[in-house]
C-alpha cells in the first residue's frame, strides 16, 4: 500500500491505493507537469502543486476564482497571487531542501478521497545530516478562505537548532518562464506582520485595483507545546518573511504548521482585509489543524458520494477517471454565481483562466447530473454577462447577443487579435471573428441544464431571455441568398479549427436552426401556458411577433450541406472537394499518425480534421439523425481525425458506442483519461484539461452505460459495457430525484431512487418507476 510509505503522523488518514496520485521520484524536469497534477483547488481558489522550499523549475501560481487583469497582456487573465507556499528550513545555513540535498527517500501523494497533497523524502546535506520531513497541505472546502500545511521535521543524525522562514512571496509573475510574455498582473499595498506573530501581504490588480489579501501564522509544536523563538519579521522587497527557530533532539520529530487565509475584497471592504483575516487566521490556529482538515475531509466525502464512478475490472483507469472528476468537482463553486470553470480550472495560466464553448458541452452535463447547483451558478454567470454579450452583438453589426469567445469577468471578448510565435512574429487571430458557434452551444448548455434539472424557474426567467438574444443574433447572422432561395452563413469556423474560414459550416448552421426551433417552441409554450413570464420576456427583450414570423422563415430556409444522394453530411460547403487524406497508419499507443502530405500540403487544403465537427453534432443531437447516417459519417470522419484537440477522444469514444465501434470506444475512453496523467498532449504542465475531464465522465455515463433522456423528456438507461467490466456503479440527480444507477458485464441494469420523488425511468426499453 501507498500510505505504508509514511509514518503514523500521516498514514492513517491517508486513503487506499484506488484514490492515490503518486509520484515515486523527483525529476525536476517534471515539476510543471507535476504541478498541474498536484494543484489543490475549493471552488473560491486554487494552487499550484508546488514545492514549499521552492525549486528552481517551478510556476508556483495561486488564483483565486474571478480575479482577472490586463495590464500590457492581450486579454484579461487570471491574475497570479501572491504565493503563501513557503517555508523554508535550515540548518547552520544549509537549506534543507530537495534540490540542495541528497534524495535518500522521495514520495508524494494525491490523496483524491480527501483532496489532501502528502509528501515524504529523507535528505541528506552535503555534512551528512540526514533529515526526515514529511507533510501534507490542503485547501479547505469546508470553509474557502482557509489553507493549511502541517510537516513533520525529524533530523534523523544529528540535534540542535534548525531555523524556519515562514514566507508570502509577492514577486509572482504570469507566464514567468516566458520571457517574451511575462507581465505581472498585481502591486503591492502592505507587507507588514499579521499581529504579534506572522505576516501579511496585501496587493491589487493593476487595472481596477481590485484588493487581495492574504495572511499566515507558522507554528513549531512539541507535542501541544509552541516552541518556536527568536521571531523577527522581515519586509524584503515584494517578500515578507518571517524567521523563527526551534531546537531539536536526534530522532525527535517538531511538528510545524502554517495556518493560511485569504480574501478578497469582494467578500469584505478593503478596509476591513487585514483584521478579518488575521481573526481567521486567529480562530483557524485556536480550532487547530486537524479539526480543519476533519471538516474539509467531511465535505469531500459527501462530494464523493455524488461524483464517484466505480467499476470493476480495470483499476488503474477507475483511477484515472477519478483524478479527471476530483479535478472537475474542485473546481465548480456552490455559492458564487459570478464565475464560472475556466479551460484550465485552476491548475494553470492557459487560455488566462477563461470560460469557453467547453463549458456547456463538455462540463455543463457532469455538473447538471451531479452537482446541480453549481450547474445552476455557471448558467448565472452566463445571465450576469448577457448585456455584455449584446454589446459585442451590436459592435459585430449583429442583434440580439453573441456570446464571446473567451469570457473572463466583465463578459467582453478576450480572445486576443494577434498571437505572437516564438521567434517574435505576429500572425493574425480569427477565433473570435469567425467561430460564432458558441452562442448556439450556450443556448444548448439551457436546453441541456433544464432537460436534466427541470429548472423552470430559470428557463422561464433569466434562461428564456437568453435565449430570445441568441435566436435574434441567428436570424441577424444568416444571409438570404436570393437566386438560391436560402439562408446562410458565410465566413465562419466551426469546431474543426484547422478549417477557417469556411461557408456554411453543417454544425453552425445546424444549431443555428436548432437555437431559432427551440426559442420559438419555448415562447410559444410560454405565451400558452406561462403569460406572466411572457409578458415580463416582452418587456426585457422588446420581442415582437412580426421577429418570430422572421425567424421561422430564416429557421426553414438555412442551408444544411450534404453530399448528394448519401448519408454523408459535409462538414462545409466545398469539403468533399478538398484533397481526400486519410490516416492509415498509428503509432504504439495506437494513436493516428500525422500523414506524410501533410509536410507539403497545408491542413486547410485537405479533408484532414483537428477534432470532430459535424461528429460533435451528432453526438449533441443524436435523436434528429437515423442511426444508418450517423454510423456512416462516423466512419467516415474518424479515418480523417488527428485528433489534435483534448476535446476530441471522448466524443469519438461516446459515438463509436452509438454506432458499434465497440473497441475503438474503449481505447479512446482510456486515451482522454490518461491525457493528463501520462501527459499525452505534452501540456499538461499549463494546467489540468477540464474539458477533457468532463468528456471522460460523458463517455462512461451516456456511453458505456448508456444514459440518456429521451424524446418524451424519460431517463433512459441501455448499458453498452465493455469485455473489460463487469460493473460499473454511480450516481445522478435527475428532476428533482437523487438515483444510483448499476450495470453489470450482461449490460443488465438497476436504478435505486435514494432521495426525492418518485421518477421514470427507462431500463432497456422498459419504463418502471423508482
Amino acid at each position: 500500500m501507498i500510505r505504508d510509505r509514511f509514518s503514523e503522523n500521516l498514514r492513517n488518514d491517508m486513503s487506499t491505493d484506488e484514490w492515490l496520485i503518486c509520484q515515486d521520484e523527483y525529476d525536476p524536469q517534471e515539476n510543471l507537469k507535476n504541478e498541474s497534477l498536484f494543484a489543490l483547488s475549493n471552488g473560491y481558489l486554487g494552487i499550484r502543486g508546488s514545492f514549499e522550499e521552492g525549486t528552481k523549475i517551478t510556476l508556483p501560481y495561486l488564483y483565486v476564482n474571478g480575479v482577472f487583469d490586463k495590464s500590457e497582456t492581450f486579454m484579461r487573465e487570471l491574475a497570479a497571487l501572491p504565493n503563501w507556499l513557503g517555508i523554508r528550513l535550515y540548518v547552520e545555513k544549509e537549506l534543507i531542501g530537495i534540490e540542495n540535498c541528497e534524495i535518500m527517500e522521495f514520495s508524494r501523494v494525491l490523496d483524491m478521497k480527501h483532496a489532501v497533497l502528502s509528501k515524504q523524502y529523507v535528505l541528506k546535506d552535503r555534512k551528512g545530516r540526514i533529515t526526515k520531513i514529511e507533510g501534507r497541505r490542503f485547501v479547505s472546502r469546508n470553509n474557502v478562505h482557509r489553507m493549511a500545511i502541517e510537516l513533520f521535521v525529524t533530523p534523523v543524525n544529528y540535534e540542535g537548532i534548525i531555523e524556519v522562514e515562514n514566507i508570502i512571496d509577492g514577486t509572482i509573475i504570469n507566464f514567468y518562464d516566458a520571457p517574451r510574455f511575462k507581465v505581472k498582473h498585481m502591486y503591492l499595498t502592505a507587507n507588514e506582520k499579521l499581529g504579534e506573530h506572522g505576516v501579511y501581504m496585501e496587493s491589487a490588480t493593476r487595472d481596477r485595483h481590485l484588493h487581495v489579501g492574504c495572511g499566515c501564522v507558522l507554528e513549531a509544536y512539541r507535542g501541544e507545546e509552541k516552541i518556536m523563538r527568536n521571531r523577527m519579521f522581515n519586509a524584503f522587497g515584494e517578500q515578507a518573511v518571517e524567521f523563527g527557530d526551534f531546537t531539536a533532539a536526534e530522532g525527535e520529530t517538531i511538528r510545524l504548521v502554517k495556518y493560511v487565509s485569504m480574501y478578497t475584497e469582494r467578500e469584505c471592504p478593503t478596509y476591513a482585509l487585514h483584521t478579518t483575516i488575521k481573526e481567521e487566521v486567529d480562530r483557524f490556529s485556536e480550532d487547530g489543524f486537524e479539526a480543519e482538515l476533519e471538516k474539509h475531509s467531511k465535505v469531500y466525502d459527501n462530494m464523493w458520494e455524488e461524483a464517484d464512478v466505480r467499476f470493476e475490472g480495470d483499476p488503474e483507469l477507475n483511477r484515472a477517471v477519478r483524478f479527471n472528476i476530483f479535478h472537475l468537482m474542485s473546481t465548480g463553486n456552490e455559492t458564487d454565481d459570478r464565475v464560472s470553470v475556466g479551460a484550465k480550472l485552476l491548475t494553470g495560466e492557459e487560455y488566462g483562466g477563461h470560460a469557453f464553448w467547453d463549458i456547456e458541452l463538455f462540463m455543463l452535463p457532469f455538473f447538471s447530473y451531479v452537482f446541480p447547483q453549481m450547474a445552476q451558478n455557471m448558467e448565472n454567470y452566463r445571465y450576469h454577462l448577457l448585456d455584455a454579450a449584446r454589446d459585442n452583438a451590436k459592435k459585430n453589426g449583429y442583434k440580439g447577443a453573441q456570446y464571446p469567445w473567451e469570457s473572463a469577468d466583465d463578459g467582453t471578448e478576450q480572445c486576443p487579435d494577434w498571437t505572437i510565435e516564438p521567434d517574435g512574429t505576429c500572425y493574425r487571430c480569427y477565433v473570435a471573428v469567425y467561430e460564432h458557434h458558441v452562442t448556439a452551444d450556450v443556448a444548448y448548455g439551457i436546453y441541456d441544464y433544464v432537460r436534466i434539472t427541470k429548472d423552470m424557474d430559470f428557463l422561464y426567467g433569466r434562461g428564456a431571455e437568453i435565449l430570445t438574444e441568441t435566436a435574434r443574433f441567428w436570424a441577424s447572422r444568416c444571409e438570404y441568398i436570393a437566386e438560391k432561395d436560402r439562408y446562410e452563413i458565410n465566413q465562419v469556423t466551426g469546431p474543426d479549427e484547422w478549417h477557417e474560414p469556411v461557408n456554411n459550416n453543417l454544425y453552425t448552421n445546424y444549431f443555428a436552426r436548432w437555437n431559432l426551433r427551440y426559442v420559438m417552441a419555448l415562447i410559444r409554450k410560454m405565451k400558452e401556458e406561462k403569460p406572466e413570464a411572457y409578458a415580463a420576456l416582452v418587456e426585457k427583450t422588446g420581442l415582437k411577433d412580426e421577429e418570430l414570423t422572421f425567424w421561422e422563415e430564416v429557421q426553414s430556409k438555412i442551408y444544411l450541406p450534404r453530399k448528394e444522394g448519401t448519408n454523408l453530411l459535409e462538414q462545409f460547403e466545398g469539403y468533399f472537394q478538398l484533397k481526400d487524406v486519410v490516416i492509415d497508419q498509428y503509432d504504439e499507443n495506437d494513436w493516428p499518425i500525422r500523414p506524410a502530405i501533410l509536410n507539403t500540403c497545408k491542413k486547410q487544403e485537405t479533408q484532414i480534421l483537428k477534432q470532430p465537427d459535424v461528429v460533435l453534432l451528432l453526438h449533441l443531437l443524436g435523436e434528429e439523425f437515423e442511426p444508418e447516417l450517423m454510423k456512416e459519417n462516423y466512419d467516415y470522419y474518424e479515418k480523417r481525425t488527428l485528433h489534435g484537440s483534448s476535446l476530441s477522444p471522448s466524443i469519438y469514444s461516446v459515438m463509436g458506442l452509438k454506432v458499434g465501434d465497440d473497441s475503438r470506444a474503449y481505447r479512446y475512453l482510456k486515451r482522454a483519461a490518461f491525457i493528463d496523467l501520462l501527459n499525452l498532449q505534452k501540456n499538461t504542465r499549463e494546467g489540468i484539461h477540464a474539458a477533457n475531464a468532463g468528456g471522460v465522465w460523458q463517455t462512461i455515463v451516456f456511453g458505456f452505460a448508456g444514459v440518456s433522456i429521451d424524446k418524451d423528456g424519460i431517463l433512459s438507461v441501455k448499458p453498452n459495457m465493455p469485455k473489460e467490466w463487469s460493473s460499473l456503479s454511480f450516481r445522478l440527480h435527475y428532476d428533482n430525484a437523487w438515483l444510483e444507477i448499476h450495470t453489470d458485464g450482461e449490460n443488465n441494469a438497476a436504478v435505486k431512487r435514494l432521495e426525492g420523488n418518485p421518477v421514470q425511468v427507462k431500463i432497456n426499453g422498459t419504463t418502471e418507476e423508482v
